[in-house]
């Protein structure tokens, strides 16, 4: 009953609602002990569904529609096609060797059992012929695995593909562009948008970049997600040319980055190396390219991987860019990271160079919110006294802060008043660690708050 049962299941995998019925039927015929109709009603529906999906594939296939044309003249005359579809099929690829000999075996199986052969099919030989035939090919879209991606290709050189430049509008159009495509399909498509990448035509590599951002950035299922880690992460990590589209994807799905081998991450960490020195001032933190997006998601590998592979460059961001209020925010969830960016934080706003507190103090009302988001009560309360240290070593922006009673950065300011207020104890360690001539705690807020 369990294979009955299985069969029945099948039927909702069909594409075509006809061939739903013509597949009922066939069940019937097995159910009632009639293996030889199950065989030949299968074995005429997937010629049908062949012949349809070939008449869809013609409207944007040189070779599809001679096919078609040809069969269609055979079908009219009501000769036998079938042989004939099946051979020019395989030899042009439509469809896969694999898929191929089981229409051989299958059209060997039906002869036997529409004709006085002597043969009998089994039960085991119906069941078999039934559920491949849903499986290989009724079930599926589109006859070829190339055919949907090839429609896809053909339109990279429209214009308006991609109406902006947003990630997740990237993914809209790509998930309504790839809702077709078969699984085997992705990686054909893979290849040739990676090649498009080169094309001369700007449009061209424009969409091709931004087809693959939409992929990575929101892969249909994991199969699809070890593909492109596969084809862009792997193999696109010994190319200097594909260096950005590999950062780029890289950004758009943390995922691309776990569990691959030693060697891959060594390659990846020397393009994240490059990709921090060859990025501008001007560039926006939000660009995918930007090395902050890039960190953000090497932040989800385990700790063990980032020492070993990354620490190095993961540092030297959170070192240049520690004023990022995206890359304050990207720290939140990772609490080595967020200690490391506060710590680098307090080192500029008490340094003794005067250059870089007084960058600092000139630049803190700009960040204040952000900072105080991502330090507690007791790290904001150091943070002025960081800022203190600077001003008693002679930096006038500290010294501005000073006399301004911190007014400059209120949300920092209450919660280091706060600080005072709960843990006074503690907020004396924190002054005799860093700056023992500022004094008792107790009188900390009266002088400098």
């Amino acid at each position: 009953m369990s294979s009955l049962r299985d069969m029945e299941e099948l039927i909702s995998d069909i594409v075509d609602v006809e061939l739903k019925e013509y597949m009922r039927e066939a069940l019937t015929c097995y159910m009632t002990g009639a293996h030889r109709a199950c065989v030949v009603l299968s074995f005429i529906a997937i010629f049908e569904d062949l012949f349809k999906k070939l008449d869809g594939m013609a409207t944007t296939n040189r070779v599809a529609r001679a096919i078609f044309s040809e069969i269609s003249k055979k079908r009219d005359e009501q000769k036998v096609y079938e042989n004939d579809l099946l051979n020019k099929l395989k030899s042009e690829k439509i469809i896969t060797e694999i898929d191929a000999d089981f229409l051989t075996v299958l059209r060997t199986l039906r002869n036997k059992a529409a004709h006085p052969s002597g043969h009998k099919p089994t039960a085991e030989e119906a069941r078999y012929v039934y559920s491949e035939t849903i499986h290989r090919f009724l079930s599926k879209p589109v006859l070829s695995t190339t055919q949907v991606a090839d429609q896809i290709l053909s339109k990279l050189t429209n214009s308006y593909l991609f109406p902006t430049s947003n990630i997740q509008d990237h993914a809209t159009v790509v998930n309504d562009g790839v809702k077709n495509l078969h699984h085997d399909g992705y990686s054909y498509l893979l290849r040739k948008l990676l090649e498009a990448l080169d094309n001369a035509n700007e449009q061209i590599k424009i969409n091709a970049k931004r087809y693959l951002l939409g992929l990575s950035f929101k892969p249909l299922n994991n199969d699809v997600l070890e593909q492109i880690k596969k084809q862009i992460i792997i193999e696109c990590s010994t190319d200097e040319s594909k260096r950005q589209c590999v950062m780029e994807c890289i950004s758009t799905n943390g995922n691309l980055l776990k569990d691959v081998e030693d060697i891959v991450y060594l390659r990846l960490n020397k393009m994240i190396e490059d990709t921090i020195s060859s990025t501008k001032s001007s560039d926006q933190h939000t660009y995918l390219k930007h090395p902050i997006q890039i960190i953000n998601n090497v932040l989800g590998l385990d700790k063990a991987i980032i020492d070993k592979y990354f620490k190095s460059n993961v540092e030297d961001v959170l070192e240049k860019y520690k004023l990022s209020p995206l890359l304050m925010k990207y720290v939140k969830g990772h609490e080595w990271a967020r200690q490391k960016l506060i710590k680098s934080i307090f080192a500029q706003a008490g340094s003794s160079t005067f250059s870089e507190a007084n960058s600092f103090a000139q630049s803190a009302s700009s960040y204040d919110e952000d900072i105080s988001i991502l330090m507690d009560n007791a790290s904001c309360f150091e943070l002025i006294t960081h800022v203190c240290t600077a001003g008693e070593w002679g930096a006038f922006g500290a010294e501005g802060m000073m006399k301004g009673k911190f007014n400059n950065i209120p949300n920092i300011k209450g919660k280091a008043i706060k600080a005072l207020q709960d843990d006074i104890a503690s907020c004396q360690e924190i002054i005799e660690r860093v700056r023992p001539s500022l004094g008792k705690a107790e009188d900390f807020g009266k002088d400098y708050l």
